[in-house]
């Protein structure tokens, strides 16, 4: 196994733990779980618009394109300070729901882009993950 499935699946320990600490944890720790669940998801969202300030960096984009890519790039971190700014559970939906869509955004981008397999293989999995974790705990 490579270090970015063994770290990017140890990524997905806050994601399930705080969930299930918010489904069935006790009650004390529901508060502070949810907050630092929502607040985890947003540094993850976060995470995945800067990807995309890499891949411009890296291909040395130019042009219109270096315009749309860069600019790309922050809107996933806008969105998520924004979404802080919502109650906690409608907060943990635009997450999760703005990690699908930049899944749907990014599986776009990869298959012009010469990125590994696994890559996109991962990227699934950890926004399964994430996303369905965010929107369990968004309901409990």
């Amino acid at each position: 196994m490579t270090p970015a499935w063994v770290f990017g699946l140890a990524g997905l320990i806050p994601f399930v733990g705080l969930a299930g600490i918010m489904a069935v944890g006790p009650a004390h720790w529901y508060a502070v779980s949810q907050v630092l669940l929502s607040q985890y998801g947003a540094l993850i969202l976060s995470f995945v618009g800067a990807l995309h300030w890499g891949y411009a960096v890296q291909q040395e984009v130019k042009g219109a394109e270096a315009w749309l890519r860069f600019g790309y790039s922050v809107v996933p971190a806008l969105v998520a300070w924004l979404a802080l700014q919502f109650p906690l559970g409608i907060g943990m939906q635009i997450i999760a729901m703005s990690l699908i869509v930049c899944l749907v955004v990014d599986l776009a981008w990869l298959r012009m882009a010469a990125l590994p397999v696994w890559f996109t293989r991962l990227r699934v999995i950890l926004t399964a993950g994430g996303s369905a974790s965010l929107l369990v705990a968004s309901v409990v």
